[in-house]
């Protein structure tokens, strides 16, 4: 706010910031109501018929009643791994940017930042350490299905498989082109497709860009065949229900990211790259991790089905009401 340069609010500004203070008062009105109904309730309104006493421990005697892993629960392992590599990969990158400005490498006649440059390493640690989150809770969501819902439906390992290397191939594109996009040895159309789009945390190449995509819309897939029997029974409210909706939020935020094109207009493109990371990163996947993690208390009885329903009700407030 500035009139002696003439920046001065318009109409619509007032209009939409009294429009936006309505919203917040009726939203707060709306969480208020909620609370109040909810806390009143005899039983979990989330999980009719659950009895809000949490279930027994998860003793020695339960431990050897469970089967042996299912197939697609030992499927998940190798995600694991990748993750795991992934972090490490994040770390080395993190270090060797911060080396870029201290020297430490260049101390001991290693000329990593000529092989590394700083746009580099920053490249890989921000954008990896989104994408081996994102691979752990793929196989967190994947293991804890069929403890949920059993039998697996048929052909599941085969599509959880394919998510693996879709997942691999992101992974390796991101590693591989974002250097070589950095060292001009990609050209043209290339550089973008295959190098690097040079957003922050959308920084791999644009083709990377859509198999990541692809890979959430399997993940969506192999989750809604996994909890099918669940869904059929319409309890809007549910765990698994919450597991489901978090999941289509992040693709459809995810979908904000392909906005962005070398003809955009900055304020554009990078408000639509915001809108990436932090409400699908940062609002939906921290809801998710929400999800899983009331689901696994109350799959070892530290909870009931009510206090973990509840908990992830306050979260959704939280996450996307803020």
């Amino acid at each position: 706010y500035e009139p002696d340069a003439g920046n001065t609010p318009t109409a619509g500004i007032v209009f939409w910031s009294v429009i936006g203070a309505l919203v917040l008062v009726l939203s707060m009105g709306g969480v208020f109501y909620l609370y109040g109904k909810l806390d009143r309730e005899a039983v979990d309104v989330f999980w009719e018929g659950q009895s809000a006493q949490a279930p027994p421990m998860a003793t020695a005697e339960l431990v050897d009643g469970l089967e042996r892993p299912t197939p697609t629960q030992r499927a998940t392992y190798k995600f694991f791994a990748v993750a795991a590599v992934l972090f490490l990969v994040q770390v080395f990158a993190g270090l060797a940017a911060i080396s870029d400005f201290t020297g430490a490498f260049r101390s001991l006649g290693i000329p990593l930042e000529t092989l590394l440059p700083v746009t580099v390493t920053r490249a890989w640690h921000s954008q990896i350490s989104v994408l081996w989150i994102a691979v752990c809770w793929f196989a967190a969501c994947i293991w804890v299905l069929p403890l949920i819902c059993r039998p697996e439906p048929h052909g599941q390992l085969r599509w959880v498989d394919s998510l693996f290397w879709m997942l691999v191939v992101v992974a390796a594109g991101t590693l591989f082109g974002i250097p070589l996009g950095v060292h001009g040895l990609l050209d043209g159309e290339s550089w973008r497709w295959l190098g690097l789009q040079g957003w922050e945390f959308v920084q791999l190449g644009r083709a990377f860009h859509f198999l990541l995509y692809a890979a959430f819309c399997v993940w969506l897939v192999i989750v809604v065949r996994g909890l099918w029997p669940v869904l059929r029974q319409r309890k809007t409210w549910s765990l698994p229900n919450w597991m489901v909706y978090s999941i289509v939020g992040m693709i459809l935020m995810f979908s904000a990211g392909f906005v962005a094109r070398p003809e955009t207009s900055f304020v554009i493109a990078d408000f639509w790259r915001w809108c990436t990371i932090h409400m699908r990163v940062e609002a939906f996947f921290e809801l998710f991790t929400t999800i899983i993690v009331a689901f696994m208390m109350y799959l070892m009885g530290f909870v009931s089905h009510l206090a973990a329903s509840r908990g992830v009700y306050l979260a959704a407030i939280l996450f996307l009401g803020s």
